[in-house]
């Protein structure tokens, strides 16, 4: 069978009008969403609070729909999910916070990944070796690889080095700032575990 159109043909044959409705970036539709999956989140976690019969077996569907965040800070990162900059700028970072992924670090390294895709040294997301065997795949799987990668990440940010190639010379104080205060707030989190767990069942563990 032949194939079909490309995707860019697609969208050219279709009507102007179309198209424009099609891309059209609104605030109540995008908080329609993130609200149906914030309440998500908060119908577990209170389940979870609530230690109702089997509630251990709620945290990974809790740890799901926080990772899962990660999908409204990449399209974040292009703007996408509401009409107001200030809007996709706040829930980028909140995103990031919860998934311990600089929004304003990953802005740039995720659109240096669309500019360069697959082109060695300047893809940054060719810099870590995709797994090559099956014992490195399951050890990829576990996610362990992914959350000290992140926290070397923000720790390397943190203390000022911000030299990544993507980054414009602009953009590196910002990003810098944002690691420190994303690690004040993470070690205000962990003191507050000697009150209460709630962090560690409500997100350490989940994620």
């Amino acid at each position: 069978m032949a194939d079909g159109p490309g995707h860019i043909a697609f969208l050219q044959s279709l009507p102007a009008e179309t198209r424009a409705a099609l891309s059209e970036r609104r605030n109540r539709a995008g908080l329609v969403h993130l609200g149906g999956h914030g309440g998500a989140i908060a119908c577990t976690a209170a389940l979870i609070v609530a230690q109702v019969p089997g509630w251990w077996l709620l945290m990974p569907v809790q740890g799901v729909l926080l990772v899962f965040l990660f999908t409204l800070e990449h399209e974040a990162t292009h703007k996408t999910p509401f009409a107001s900059p200030a809007l996709n700028e706040l829930a980028g970072h909140l995103c990031g916070l919860i998934l311990i992924l600089p929004f304003g670090w990953f802005r740039y390294f995720h659109l240096a990944h669309h500019r360069w895709t697959n082109l060695p040294g300047r893809d940054p997301e060719l810099a870590a070796p995709k797994p090559g065997t099956r014992a490195a795949w399951e050890w990829h799987a576990t996610g362990l690889p992914y959350w000290r990668s992140a926290l070397g990440t923000l720790w390397r940010l943190a203390r000022g080095h911000a030299d990544d190639a993507f980054l414009p010379d602009g953009a590196r104080a910002r990003v810098v700032g944002e690691a420190r205060v994303m690690v004040l707030v993470y070690a205000l989190g962990l003191a507050s575990l000697a009150c209460s767990p709630l962090l560690l069942w409500l997100w350490l563990v989940p994620v």
